[in-house]
């Protein structure tokens, strides 16, 4: 049997085109490595906005635990902070175990399914040819959505050579509240550069379970740091709780390692007989290290692509709805985190006045995307930047007659 299409890769992206597919009518298979529900290392937040551009997700979403986030602490490297607290809830923490599992269901009804790692992938000039552990499968296109060490992406030439400069590692345990908890539920932490190095450290409360975790730049990681992942991550755990933020243990049993791609959508996300979603794409915003939002995003605009037989539709696509916040975030990673004083002077500013750290907080989270961010700063922070340099450039002065 030929399909229409085969998904390589059942976690948000995946699932989502394959809903969209199969409910259009299209012949789909399917494919992830793993039976589902499986283990999946993530954080585990989803931006506020997802639900109004998932209509589906509010009524779905009912049937696994969730939990809100509406406080948001910030610390930058030289300690300044910013303590949000929003009147509405800014960012969904959902397990990846529970969500993934989720969206499959809603996708399985529609489509074939199939499990066992993809091992080969062969383009035909009227076909592709998968190849996994537990058979061989033929379609007539292909969507990867196998993740940050897609086989489909290498397969058909759209990403190549070294990536180490491309990815960050992130390390993170996901453990019960019982075992490790932080005193509010509703408030979700980020930690700027931890010690001065290139990353980020997080810490993000679900309903019965805990998401602490760090991060660094790849390349970085390797040329200053190595050593143990699990070190690295438990040094950042005790640091909390000697702040009294984290209470407990960590659990080594819980630990997960994992490459992230925080340097922007590849150059090409898609070719002949082949779209790319999702880590897969690089489809990760690089600042504040959040997938699934663009994962979802980008599975459904390649299902409507693949429906409408215009591949090269999908890049002008999603380049129109998250091209140019994705691209900005790569740049403010790049300007932001190689620097520790700019944090500092960004977050001192912000713990200093409330629109600032509203407008700081809301783009951090996804509650924004950045050409609202752009209009926010203009209109609300551009007043407390005049404010603030006219008073280094003409301080105060008194005169005595």
């Amino acid at each position: 049997m030929t399909f229409d299409v085969i998904i390589a890769g059942a976690g948000p992206a995946g699932a989502t085109a394959a809903k969209v597919l199969g409910e259009a009518g299209a012949s789909v298979l399917l494919i992830d490595k793993s039976v589902f529900p499986r283990d999946k290392p993530c954080g585990g937040g989803i931006s506020a906005r997802a639900l109004a551009r998932f209509p589906y997700l509010k009524h779905a979403l009912e049937n696994i635990p969730t939990s809100w986030v509406s406080k948001v602490h910030f610390e930058s490297p030289g300690g300044f902070v910013v303590d949000y607290r929003s009147t509405d809830p800014l960012y969904l923490m959902i397990r990846r175990c529970e969500f993934d599992n989720l969206l499959y269901s809603l996708a399985q009804p529609h489509v074939e399914t199939a499990t066992g790692l993809v091992r080969k992938v062969v383009f035909h000039s009227d076909h592709v040819n998968v190849t996994t552990e537990s058979g061989e499968y033929r379609s007539r296109m292909i969507i990867g959505c196998d993740g940050a060490n897609s086989v489909v992406a290498r397969a058909s030439g759209l990403r190549t050579g070294n990536v180490q400069s491309d990815y960050a590692i992130d390390m993170m345990e996901e453990t019960p509240r019982e075992e490790l908890s932080n005193a509010e539920g509703d408030r979700m932490y980020i930690y700027y550069r931890i010690r001065s190095h290139y990353g980020y450290g997080y810490v993000f409360p679900k309903r019965a379970h805990l998401n602490v975790g760090v991060g660094f730049k790849l390349d970085y990681y390797l040329a200053n740091l190595r050593g143990e992942h699990y070190a690295h991550h438990q040094s950042f755990v005790e640091d909390l709780k000697s702040k009294q933020v984290l209470a407990g243990q960590s659990n080594r049993g819980h630990f997960r390692a994992f490459p992230l791609p925080i340097s922007g959508p590849l150059p090409r996300t898609f070719a002949d007989r082949v779209l790319l979603a999702g880590d897969a794409g690089g489809f990760v915003n690089a600042l504040t290290a959040e997938g699934i939002y663009y994962a979802m995003v980008t599975g459904e605009l390649a299902a409507r692509a693949a429906i409408q037989g215009q591949l090269s539709g999908y890049e002008r696509a999603w380049k129109q709805e998250i091209g140019d916040e994705l691209a900005h975030s790569v740049r403010l990673q790049k300007l932001l985190l190689a620097d520790p004083t700019r944090i500092d002077r960004i977050v001192r500013a912000a713990s200093r006045h409330a629109p600032l750290a509203e407008i700081l907080a809301r783009y951090a989270t996804g509650a924004i995307t950045h050409a609202q961010f752009q209009r926010s700063l203009i209109r609300r922070a551009l007043p407390i930047y005049m404010r603030e340099k006219a008073r280094r450039v003409f301080p105060r002065r008194v005169f005595h007659g």
